[in-house]
């Protein structure tokens, strides 16, 4: 394990930088003004560079199963009518996928994530990684998010929260208490924090270089991710409403197909659903109900949920039907189930799984209560 250096940017740019020297258990063994660097130090030392977090903006988003590269692009995407990214180009760094499908993304100005490195490298630093004060803090136990005291900032750390500001604004922030760290806990949650970092803010453009030449296919790839980038919304929107009647043109054709497998032999198809929902309502005259009933009021559930579909239908042997369904979004599974609910079906979500970037979800459709 190595030492640690902690190398704080000013918050103006008229102050020099500062450093804390972490040994390699954690504890602090020098801090300061950093001086300019002309040769590497003798003793292995890992520099981070922990920059302001009051100009770093922190925001957990629902980027599922998306490459770094597509998380950024797609976060572009998601932020580009927030007004609070609105003065001048930005850059995204984004963290690992997390279990339910979301990222971290941080906001910064590339003109000041550009200064700062420009500052590492005046004081002869490579920097390993590059941070905000507040994501080096790492995400407190319990629900009470904490804080630390950076310089005139206080540097705030909670469960899906992140963010730095004058002291008496935090707690309006927070929502609640927030524990002020200091002292030798403090230096703690820093050592602790530089060992597992959410994310390093030098992606993208700002990459360091391994001296490799990307191969022909990654940079067609990035190339095309970039030209995206750089449509106008109204191509945007015009992309998307194809994407969309596609997915319909699609979704029409197996709703055609299913329909075909529940009526009887020879039915001419002129609206599926319609027919559908007709024909299980004389049965269910006939029958009180059953299988064909609950796989009518679910279609007529998915109908209401955009890109949702049936992937398989089985029939337990007491009566409960078991349906495999495809759809973009984990909320979609409350929404079925709010759906059948009103028709009074109960439903179950037995498991779901993500499977070639769509959502495969497993679920249990009950008799009437």
């Amino acid at each position: 394990m190595k030492r640690t250096r902690l190398v704080f940017a000013p918050g103006r740019p008229q102050d020099p930088p500062t450093y804390l020297l972490l040994d390699e258990a954690g504890n602090a063994v020098g801090r300061g003004e950093q001086p300019v660097q002309s040769d590497p130090a003798l003793t292995p030392t890992r520099v981070l560079l922990v920059v302001p977090g009051v100009e770093v903006a922190a925001r957990w988003l629902h980027l599922p199963t998306r490459s770094e590269a597509q998380a950024r692009a797609a976060a572009a995407l998601m932020l580009e009518d927030d007004a609070a990214f609105a003065d001048e180009p930005l850059h995204l760094a984004v963290g690992p996928l997390e279990a339910d499908g979301h990222r971290l993304v941080a906001a910064v100005a590339e003109s000041r994530l550009r200064s700062w490195l420009d500052l590492a490298r005046t004081y002869g630093l490579d920097p390993d990684a590059v941070v905000a004060d507040h994501l080096l803090l790492p995400q407190p136990l319990d629900e009470r998010p904490v804080a630390i005291q950076l310089g005139e900032t206080l540097a705030v750390r909670g469960e899906r929260l992140a963010f730095a500001a004058e002291p008496d604004m935090v707690e309006l922030l927070a929502g609640g208490e927030v524990e002020v760290l200091d002292g030798e806990t403090a230096v703690r949650q820093l050592a602790e924090g530089a060992e597992g970092l959410p994310l390093d803010l030098r992606q993208g453009p700002f990459a360091p270089a391994d001296g490799a030449t990307p191969p022909p296919r990654q940079m067609i790839r990035a190339a095309i991710l970039a030209g995206l980038l750089l449509l106008s919304p109204a191509i945007l929107d015009g992309v998307q409403a194809v994407r969309l009647n596609l997915a319909a043109g699609r979704l029409e054709a197996e709703t055609t197909a299913r329909a075909a497998a529940i009526l009887p032999k020879g039915t001419a198809l002129n609206e599926p659903a319609v027919q559908v929902e007709a024909a299980v309502a004389r049965a269910e005259l006939a029958s009180g109900g059953g299988p064909a009933g609950l796989a009518a009021r679910l279609f007529t559930a998915l109908s209401g949920i955009d890109g949702a579909q049936i992937d398989s239908l089985i029939v337990s042997e007491d009566g409960a039907l078991r349906a495999t369904l495809s759809h973009g979004n984990y909320s979609d599974v409350e929404l079925l189930r709010d759906a059948l609910a009103r028709s009074g079906i109960t439903s179950r979500e037995e498991a779901s799984r993500e499977e070639g970037g769509r959502i495969v979800s497993d679920v249990i459709l009950g008799v009437r209560p």
